[in-house]
């Protein structure tokens, strides 16, 4: 579908064969999106908004820290952090289950790049939740938004500074110590390309408000809509803490679990079909190109819209349906219908770390509670992310 917006040519993608053709086998005629590059004078130029050379040097450094045998690390940090907080709550409480995951997911990125100190430091955790949990019309009118007088505009640009120096001031510590430390920022500080070279100062700081950026969020939002669903149906829910229960009768949680929840993960991959955190995946044409037969002028925005692809009865059975069984009838889906993370060369590179981020997180809540939805069913509000209208109230049982 062709759209004209604001005076912007857009080109709206909803079929597998276009989105391959634009994010694989053409893939040189696309860069970034417009609201990408927005946000470049605030988050830099991390893996999120870099292009080109940059861009395949920072993935080349970073992608090693993503890879399947730093994830046992990664798992024992998350473990501790859902541990913690859902040792405060209590049998019969009514819970925000938005508000206290996206403390989760905070709490974990902090202590995956910094330690567990930088997350137990009220300030600067409250500074993330300010700059990376209210981002939403800031990515499309930000040149004019964070120059407002308004309360909001200078409490984020006040968080920001605050961000900003924080992570300077750990770059420039660590470094000046000399010691190495098994967390992200020390990883990040040890990387060198082939040619013996590291990351500037800049660039690591870059690097990491986009592990902030891309990785607090939609992690959120994963787990709200996987915790919702499971209580919308008692039954699977029933089935997914069986199968908690079945692993840990007598102990916690621990990394190992992990390939072992089979239906624990069916539940967040079917979650993220249905209500994709990242609903709509934008690039920008560099050049005169084709798609098929259709004409596309340099400058048109594509919007490859995820919500209407998990949805869509040709490549779907119920594709309205809450089914995690489809995840484990071992059967694959129609190429390029199922992009939660993205796909190609510019996949999310922590796509592992945020599924297992989900399922840890959601079998250690399993563990514990019964989830009863109390509040009214929201319905999603598709503006950045997919986030939903109003609080989801849980009750603990």
């Amino acid at each position: 579908m062709r759209l004209k917006i604001l005076g912007r040519s857009i080109l709206l993608l909803c079929h597998p064969h276009d989105i391959e053709q634009v994010l694989i086998r053409d893939r040189e005629a696309y860069g970034r999106a417009a609201e990408i590059r927005k946000l470049r004078p605030i988050f830099g130029n991390g893996l999120l908004a870099s292009e080109g050379e940059l861009w395949h040097r920072q993935r080349t450094l970073i992608q090693p820290n993503f890879q399947p045998n730093a994830l046992a690390h990664y798992a024992r940090v998350m473990l501790g952090v859902i541990d913690a907080q859902t040792r405060a709550w209590r049998t019969g409480q009514t819970r925000d289950i938005h508000a206290e995951m996206m403390t989760y997911t905070r709490d974990t990125i902090c202590s995956v790049l910094f330690g567990p100190g930088f997350a137990a430091e009220r300030d600067v955790a409250a500074a993330v939740s300010t700059v990376f949990g209210g981002l939403r019309s800031e990515i499309l009118y930000l040149p004019i938004w964070r120059w407002l007088p308004t309360p909001r505009a200078r409490r984020w640009n006040r968080a920001v500074q605050l961000l900003n120096r924080t992570i300077a001031s750990a770059i420039a510590t660590r470094h000046a110590s000399g010691i190495e430390q098994d967390d992200l920022l020390g990883a990040l500080l040890r990387a060198r390309g082939p040619d013996g070279e590291a990351m500037t100062f800049g660039q690591v700081h870059d690097e990491i408000l986009t592990f902030f950026l891309a990785g607090h969020e939609t992690a959120a939002l994963s787990l709200t809509w996987a915790a919702y669903l499971l209580a919308l149906h008692p039954e699977m829910q029933q089935r997914a803490l069986a199968e908690v229960r079945s692993l840990t009768p007598h102990r916690k949680l621990t990394p190992d679990d992990y390939p072992s929840l089979k239906l624990t993960t069916a539940v967040v991959r079917e979650a993220i079909r249905l209500y994709p955190p990242v609903w709509s995946m934008g690039r920008q044409a560099l050049t005169d190109t084709h798609l098929d037969n259709e004409p596309v002028a340099r400058g048109t925005d594509i919007w490859i819209c995820l919500h209407r692809l998990h949805r869509d009865p040709r490549w779907f059975d119920a594709p309205d349906s809450f089914l995690p069984e489809r995840w484990l009838r071992g059967q694959g889906t129609t190429p390029f219908s199922y992009l939660p993370f993205g796909v190609g060369p510019r996949v999310c590179i922590g796509q592992r770390f945020a599924l297992a981020e989900s399922v840890l997180g959601l079998a250690t809540i399993l563990s514990r509670f019964r989830l009863t939805l109390v509040s009214d069913p929201p319905a999603p509000s598709a503006w950045v992310t997919l986030r939903p209208t109003k609080p989801i109230q849980l009750r603990l049982d």
